[in-house]
């Protein structure tokens, strides 16, 4: 008797997709964790489906944890600007793709000038993103 296979979800696909670019296992030098910074460009800023977004939510901690362990200020204490422009340089993100995290460009923008702070719901969406501590935002 034949056993019938189901057909894949489109999800496991993209993400098996992900998977053959760039594979997921913990980033270990400059050129994996540049190659990681580049996948993570390349997907962001498009409409994911399931598969791609958990791809690309477990390669960012994959970076984080690479870049924590390895590219940590050392007894430097950074603004919250300097925070939002590290992060965004480090992820390869733009003040745009921060403003749609957050829910908006032009208060990145205002933070950024100094004219502003972030408010409560700014800082849990970052916190949510990023998954840093909210004190480094104040």
């Amino acid at each position: 008797m034949a056993t019938k296979l189901r057909p894949r979800k489109p999800e496991s696909d993209s993400y098996m997709t992900c998977v053959a670019r760039f594979p997921l296992k913990p980033i270990k030098n400059d050129v994996s964790h540049e190659q990681a910074v580049e996948m993570i460009g390349s997907l962001l800023g498009n409409k994911l489906d399931m598969g791609a977004s958990d791809y690309l939510e477990t390669l960012i901690l994959l970076v984080n944890k690479y870049e924590d362990e390895n590219h940590a200020p050392m007894n430097k204490e950074l603004s919250p600007q300097e925070v939002i422009l590290a992060i965004m340089h480090t992820n390869g993100l733009s003040q745009n793709d921060i403003g749609k995290i957050i829910g908006s460009e032009s208060a990145v923008s205002m933070f950024l000038s100094g004219a502003r702070g972030l408010s409560k719901a700014h800082i849990r969406a970052l916190v949510s993103r990023f998954h840093v501590d909210a004190s480094i935002f104040l």
